[in-house]
């Protein structure tokens, strides 16, 4: 009844596109949660829906949809049969692709035709055109190519330096990332903000909780076991888990939903912890 495929980008492309999903579902109706994530773009072949935001928002899926990157994790209500072929964007594919500040659209859903024009509606349609996974990705390729504004600065020593800071310590400390990035702390909040949707303290929290929801999901220890030293005692675990992740820590590795059980084959496709750990 659920189905979740994945694709590498073209090389080309791998600086900006974590990998190219479709996800179907031939149910009525579909309700589940998404733990906090990348900025996507979603095509809504068949079906329809919304989201329900952390913060309580609530936005209507439209055909061509472009999702911010999230801050909190969300529920989807879905009428089926249903149909989506997405892209995870990469912070340097926000950059490259989206160039507004990403804290405008996060948690939130935005037409994609209102940032790409109509060019999205010939998208959509030669994507419905077809049910084969690896045309569509072809498709997704040509069309990202002319999506891309290549006269868009991009700032790859700033979000390989983020990588880094987020990845090299339990609990990523901000004057680590001032002092190698040389930035002041106004600096960096307006830097994390325009390129990950998030202030540098919230980003680091998000990043967190799903280190450790990768490494439950990998098998790598009981979910107690898993929390370690960079959560203060076991309460905050679980309260922040539960934001970013959307449930328990206990009801993750136990009895995830059907979607969450789908995603946590998509490690396999990713090489590098930051593309692991947030993951749709």
């Amino acid at each position: 009844m659920f189905s979740l495929n994945y694709a590498p980008p073209a090389d080309d492309l791998r600086e900006f596109i974590s990998s190219y999903y479709v996800f179907r579902a031939e149910l009525p109706a579909v309700t589940d949660v998404m733990r906090a994530d990348f900025a996507q773009i979603r095509f809504l072949i068949r079906g329809s829906g919304f989201y329900r935001f952390g913060d309580g928002r609530v936005d209507r899926c439209p055909a061509a949809m472009v999702t911010g990157p999230t801050s909190a994790a969300l529920a989807f209500n879905a009428i089926g049969p249903l149909e989506v072929f997405g892209i995870s964007l990469l912070p340097a594919g926000w950059a490259a692709f989206i160039g507004c500040d990403s804290s405008e659209l996060a948690d939130r859903v935005e037409d994609a035709s209102a940032i790409f024009g109509s060019l999205i509606h010939e998208i959509y349609g030669a994507l419905g055109s077809t049910g084969n996974f690896e045309t569509r990705a072809s498709i997704a390729n040509v069309a990202l190519r002319a999506l891309l504004h290549r006269n868009r600065q991009v700032p790859g020593w700033f979000t390989s330096a983020t990588e880094s800071w987020l990845t090299g310590a339990l609990s990523p400390e901000i004057d680590e990332l001032m002092r190698t990035t040389g930035l002041s702390a106004r600096q960096l909040e307006r830097m994390t903000n325009r390129i990950y949707g998030a202030p540098p303290k919230l980003l680091a929290r998000k990043y967190r909780a799903l280190r450790a929801a990768s490494s439950i999901g990998a098998g790598h220890g009981d979910w107690q076991d898993v929390a370690g030293e960079a959560f203060y005692d076991q309460s905050h675990f679980i309260r922040e888990f539960r934001r970013f992740v959307g449930m328990t820590p206990s009801a993750f590795q136990n009895e995830p939903p059907p979607v969450t059980r789908l995603t946590l084959e998509r490690r396999k496709l990713v090489g590098t912890l930051p593309r692991i750990i947030l993951e749709s």
